[in-house]
């Protein structure tokens, strides 16, 4: 892709085929949960209320997310190196809903990680913009929900609060008692939904609690066939970091967008339907991934995508599932991301009554993803628990054979932002 029509398709990147099952309203009443049920709020629905905000995706946003996205898989990835896979976009929707009733230092920190120190407002619109311009088809969808349940007894919402995270993230809002045994087993229901399955749980009952007041939440459901046709390769051999050898199934087939950087050759492989693609990113021999992901930055990752060659090239891929999950609380502070998880953090914006009562204890992110000759599912889930504070030309045809480890995302093409970013050690 060239530069400016990588700018032009960075603007249709934020716009998912996301909502199939958020753009819906909720049921029109709203009450109390009994016996374990959650009451349901009605949401706005995505997509063009009249409330709905106008607004176009820029340079700034673009640039800022992907620096986020390499920026937490890198920290993700040094604190404990193996096949990792995180979907930038799920925790954006997570903590971009948190920063919505963040103030003061809380506020500043969750707005330079997600937004390059952008005010949310403005962020709340630019990632409104991208997740539903969007446009998927029949053979490619990928399709976003978003929740917030809270346990009345220790938290009222404010209705500012409310508000935003309807007319943004279209969020179901649902009263539940999280001190209740089966609080997790319904969030958990829920995700398993929204992720068409691949991620049953999110939750634990142990991650709750009488202390818990609020749980925000995103799930993420892709599912896409290739483009072009692939054909099975049949077995060969994987080689890991440690130079031991697997057998894998592979296949193969060619494409036109080449990828040669310094560091590394790769390609862009197509889904149906144009709006996504399949990214890899090989490290030349003698290049450790670790080092490879050590260089790899939100600009030089972008450099790459919209540097790539229209080219034809022969690829060999390796057919996988790999599910992932971590508690990000663990990550983000030394990101920049701190007072949210402490007795110092400020998140009064979420209550009606204005009291900084509470702070994150997780940032709980789960991914799957099956990647086959005939296309791929992925999904991911991220929820954030907020607890009560008890305490304060005629060349030759290149190829590209992923027989050791490598870096993958599944992008859209309009920006290149990744939705998904792993990397595959065998």
């Amino acid at each position: 892709m060239k530069r400016s029509a990588a700018l032009f398709l960075a603007l249709l990147f934020l716009a998912l085929p996301l909502f199939s099952g958020c753009g819906t309203a909720l049921p029109a009443e709203s009450g109390k949960a009994e016996s374990g049920e959650a009451a349901a709020i009605t949401a706005r629905p995505l997509g063009g209320g009249e409330d709905a905000p106008q607004g176009v995706i820029g340079e700034t946003f673009v640039q800022s997310q992907a620096e986020m996205a390499l920026s937490l898989f890198s920290e993700v990835y040094r604190a404990d190196p193996k096949s990792v896979l995180l979907s930038p976009l799920s925790v954006s929707l997570a903590l971009a809903m948190t920063a919505n009733g963040a103030k003061g230092e809380t506020k500043e920190e969750l707005e330079r990680f997600l937004a390059g120190g952008g005010e949310i407002g403005a962020f709340n619109e630019q990632l409104y913009t991208y997740v539903t311009s969007l446009s998927g088809s029949e053979d490619a969808r990928l399709k976003a929900a978003d929740s917030i349940w809270y346990s009345g007894s220790l938290i009222t919402p404010a209705p500012s609060f409310l508000d935003l995270v309807r007319t943004y993230y279209a969020a179901e809002v649902r009263e539940l008692d999280l001190a209740r045994p089966d609080a997790a087993d319904t969030i958990n229901g829920w995700v398993k939904e929204k992720t068409d399955e691949m991620i049953p749980e999110i939750l634990s009952e142990k991650d709750l609690g009488p202390s818990a007041a609020m749980v925000l939440v995103n799930a993420l459901a892709f599912e896409a066939k290739w483009k072009n046709p692939a054909e099975t390769t049949g077995k060969m051999p994987f080689t890991d970091e440690k130079g031991k050898t697997k057998t894998l199934d592979f296949f193969s087939g060619r494409e036109k967008a080449y990828i040669k950087g310094e560091k590394e050759t790769g390609f862009i492989k197509p889904y149906a339907g144009g709006t996504f693609a399949f990214l890899a990113l090989l490290p030349n021999e003698g290049i450790s991934l670790s080092d490879y992901l050590a260089s790899l930055d939100g600009e030089r990752y972008l450099a790459l995508v919209n540097g790539s060659e229209n080219r034809a090239v022969d690829v060999t891929i390796p057919e996988f599932s790999t599910a992932f999950g971590c508690d990000l609380a663990e990550t983000l502070p030394a990101l920049g991301v701190k007072t949210v998880f402490g007795g110092n953090a400020d998140l009064s914006g979420l209550s009606a009554d204005g009291k900084r009562d509470f702070f994150v204890s997780k940032v709980l992110h789960k991914t799957r993803i099956d990647l086959t000759k005939d296309g791929t599912k992925a999904a991911a889930a991220t929820a954030v628990v907020l607890v009560k504070n008890a305490a304060p030309s005629a060349e030759a045809v290149p190829s590209v054979v992923l027989d050791r480890p490598f870096v993958y995302a599944i992008i859209d093409t309009a920006t290149g932002l990744p939705i998904f970013f792993g990397c595959f050690e065998g």
